[in-house]
C-alpha cells in the first residue's frame, strides 16, 4: 500500500516536471518584452510621370452673350419677346416710342429743304458775281460778299444734313434687334418703362457653343497658361479641354477670369456649376512616393522611413512636384521600400526599430 502511494507521488512529480520543462521551452521561444516587431505597410519608390492640378468651380456659359441696349433715352412702347423666346439674327425685340424722334426728324428735314434752297440760290449768285468780277463789272468787295454768303449757305446745308442723319439713326435705335441667333435669357423692361442709353433691355445668348468660365486667385496666375488642360466631369465620365482665354486684368478681389471652350455640350446646361481641375505642371521620370510616406515635424525637414534588413532608417527628403496622392522625392532612388503611414501613426516609430512588413506582395505590384 505504501509502495503504491510512492509510485503515484513519483508519477505526479514526473508529470509536473515535464509540464514545467515544456512551459520553459515555450517561453524561451517567445520574444523578449518590448522587442516585438512593429507591423508596417510599405510602398516602393518608383519612377513615373507626376502631374499637379488646381481645383475650381466653373459655370457653364454660352460663348456669345449680348446685353442688348439702345443709344437713346425713350419710353418703351413694345416688348416682343420674353425670357426663353428663341430668336433669329435681326428679329425685332423691343420698340421704343418714336413720336418725339419722328417729330424732330420731320423738323430737321424741313430745315434741310430750306437750306438746300438757300444753298442753290447763293451758289448761282456767287457764280454770277465771280463772272462779273472777272469782267471788271463789279468790285472785289462785292464779289467777296457773295462768296461769304455762299460759304455760309453751304455750312448751313451741311449742318442740316447731319441733323437729318442724326435723327434717322435715333429712329433706327428705337427698334432693338437681335445681334445673332439665340435665346432671350433675361428681360429687363416692360412697356411704359424708360429705356436709358447703355442700359440692357434684354439679354440674348447664342447657346450653340458653350464654355466653362471660372475665376482663379492672384497667386495662381503664374501657374495657368493659355492651352492648359482643364478636366471636368459630364455624363459620369471625365473629359478634357484647353484654356481658351485668360483675362489678365486683376479685379478688386484679386482674381482673374478664365474661359475654356467646350467642343461639345455633353449634356451640360447653361448656368450649371461644374467642378474642374486645371493641370498646372507635369514632370516625367520623377521618383515618387505616396503622400502618406512623408513625415512632417516642423521645424524639421520632411523625412521618410525606409526599411532595410527589417529595421527602420530615417531619411530626410527633398520634395518636388506633388499631386493629391503622390509626391516627387528628389534625393531618393527608385526601388526603395518606404513606410506608408496612416495619419500620425509614424509618431510611434523610430529609427532602428525592428518591423514586419504586412503588404510586401501587394507593394511589389
Amino acid at each position: 500500500m505504501r509502495i503504491k502511494k510512492v509510485i503515484v507521488i513519483l508519477i505526479i512529480i514526473a508529470v509536473g516536471a515535464l509540464l514545467i520543462l515544456r512551459k520553459k521551452k515555450e517561453l524561451s521561444r517567445a520574444p523578449a518584452f518590448g522587442q516585438r516587431p512593429a507591423l508596417v505597410a510599405v510602398a516602393f519608390s518608383q519612377k513615373r510621370t507626376i502631374k499637379n492640378f488646381r481645383e475650381y468651380l466653373a459655370t457653364v456659359e454660352p460663348i456669345n452673350k449680348a446685353d442688348v441696349s439702345t443709344r437713346i433715352n425713350a419710353v418703351v412702347e413694345k416688348v416682343l419677346v420674353d425670357e426663353g423666346t428663341p430668336v433669329k439674327k435681326g428679329d425685332l425685340l423691343v420698340v421704343l416710342d418714336k413720336k418725339d424722334i419722328t417729330a424732330k426728324l420731320n423738323s430737321a428735314q424741313e430745315q434741310l429743304l430750306a437750306a438746300e434752297e438757300n444753298f442753290s440760290y447763293w451758289q448761282k449768285e456767287y457764280s454770277r458775281e465771280e463772272n462779273l468780277f472777272k469782267a471788271g463789272a463789279i468790285s472785289q468787295e462785292e464779289r467777296d460778299r457773295a462768296r461769304n454768303s455762299f460759304a455760309q449757305a453751304k455750312a448751313r446745308r451741311q449742318n442740316a444734313q447731319q441733323s437729318v442723319q442724326f435723327w434717322k439713326a435715333n429712329l433706327a435705335y428705337a427698334e432693338i434687334r437681335s445681334p445673332y441667333d439665340g435665346i432671350v435669357s433675361f428681360r429687363f423692361v416692360d412697356p411704359g418703362d424708360l429705356a436709358q442709353a447703355g442700359k440692357p433691355l434684354v439679354t440674348v445668348e447664342d447657346r450653340s457653343q458653350l464654355k466653362l468660365a471660372f475665376d482663379i486667385p492672384q497667386k495662381d496666375i503664374p501657374l495657368i497658361k493659355k492651352g492648359a488642360l482643364v478636366f471636368y466631369k459630364a455624363k459620369r465620365k471625365y473629359s478634357s479641354i484647353k484654356v481658351t482665354n485668360i483675362f489678365p486684368t486683376v479685379s478688386a478681389g484679386k482674381i482673374i477670369h478664365i474661359e475654356a471652350y467646350l467642343t461639345s455640350k455633353e449634356g451640360l446646361k447653361c448656368g450649371e456649376f461644374v467642378p474642374v481641375k486645371v493641370q498646372v505642371a507635369q514632370k516625367d521620370n520623377a521618383v515618387v512616393v505616396p503622400q502618406s510616406a512623408i513625415c512632417r515635424i516642423p521645424p524639421q525637414k520632411p523625412f521618410v522611413f525606409i526599411v532595410k534588413n527589417n529595421r527602420l532608417k530615417k531619411v530626410p527628403v527633398i520634395l518636388g512636384l506633388a499631386s493629391e496622392e503622390e509626391v516627387e522625392v528628389k534625393n531618393l532612388p527608385s526601388g526603395q521600400i518606404v513606410v506608408k503611414n496612416p495619419y500620425l501613426s509614424w509618431v510611434g516609430l523610430f529609427a532602428g526599430e525592428r518591423v514586419k512588413i504586412i503588404n510586401l506582395h501587394k507593394a511589389k505590384k
